[in-house]
């Protein structure tokens, strides 16, 4: 069964097949985007979200967000709720190669909306237009957002979501993905898909991208089925399997163990070719007890990755898995 979206296009940018991996906070850095291309399947990645406030002081970190080699179509997201600082840091972002520069709208972290920025932009309609209509002014690269449906139930039964959907369109953003929780949901409940099919039939002029809740190929085919979505983005699901690109493609495509033990080794490797040994083995860690989860023998390599103080040492007890 062939996956029922077509490639689409935000601007000039071409998002084909139709499939984006979504923006995860500490995870979809370089090596895990080189990684997630290299395994196929998907259209369009983005940067870790962001903080403008940081990037516009050049800090060490925010700057390496941005880092990327020669992966297209590349988008850079930021977050933050000052327009002028948000227009600065996408045309740094632009200067550093982006492709799309993408506003978050929808991190619900409290660290990041104690300060206006993420979903707690859905709680001010006419300051997310000056942000997001500063960002488009500054840049020539299509912008994009990526939302929730509103910050807590009460906003979600209103739709005020759909007044965002309209603002966007006026003032020139070119894509926008929703997570159709709320800010309060956080990652608990359902993600519900009515809300992407009613921002759907808004008929807007840039294409809707749909997320959350996809964890497997099924999953996505659904999702396009239900809500006739332009695209599909996926998070989590990529990290327990990060061959579900491949399959929403094609899901006779079979994963072995083997298969995801290389692609696990892969990883790391890449991670120790691209970060220092500390920050790689923090990564390794991180999401190595994601990616070898349904691997024979991988609950014993998962215990002892707290304990384990040596990065080349887990690759040698993982290749021991074959």
């Amino acid at each position: 069964m062939s996956f029922p979206a077509t490639s689409f296009s935000i601007g000039s940018i071409a998002v084909n097949p139709p499939l984006v991996m979504a923006p995860l906070h500490e995870i979809t850095d370089q090596p895990f985007r080189r990684m997630i291309r290299e395994v196929g399947g998907v259209g369009l990645t983005v940067s870790e979200m962001i903080s403008s406030e940081a990037l516009v002081r050049h800090a060490r970190k925010a700057e390496r967000m941005m880092a990327s080699e020669g992966e297209r179509p590349y988008a850079m997201q930021l977050a933050g709720s000052d327009p002028e600082h948000l227009a600065q840091c996408a045309v740094l972002c632009e200067e550093a190669g982006a492709d799309l520069v993408d506003l978050n709208m929808g991190c619900p972290a409290s660290n990041v909306t104690k300060g206006g920025a993420g979903s707690a932009l859905l709680r001010d309609l006419r300051l997310a237009e000056r942000c997001v209509g500063a960002m488009v002014k500054a840049v020539k690269v299509p912008v994009t957002v990526k939302m929730r449906a509103g910050w807590d139930a009460s906003q979600k039964e209103k739709a005020e979501y759909l007044d965002f959907l309209k603002m966007f369109a006026d003032v020139g953003v070119q894509g926008l993905a929703i997570h159709p929780r709320t800010r309060t949901q956080q990652y608990e409940g359902h993600a519900d898909w009515s809300l992407i099919a009613r921002a759907v039939e808004a008929s807007l002029p840039y294409p809707i991208i749909g997320n959350g809740d996809v964890v497997n190929a099924e999953d996505a085919h659904r999702m396009v089925r239900e809500t006739g979505c332009h695209g599909v983005m996926i998070g989590r699901g990529a990290l327990y399997n990060p061959f579900l690109f491949r399959q929403v493609l094609d899901p006779e495509f079979s994963v072995t163990p083997a298969m995801r033990i290389d692609v696990t080794l892969r990883f790391f490797r890449l991670l120790m070719e691209l970060l220092d040994e500390r920050e790689a083995l923090h990564k390794i860690k991180k999401i190595g007890s994601w990616f070898t989860k349904g691997i024979p023998g991988g609950g014993k390599f998962r215990q002892r990755l707290n304990d384990c103080h040596d990065a080349q040492a887990l690759i040698q007890e993982l290749e021991a898995l074959k």
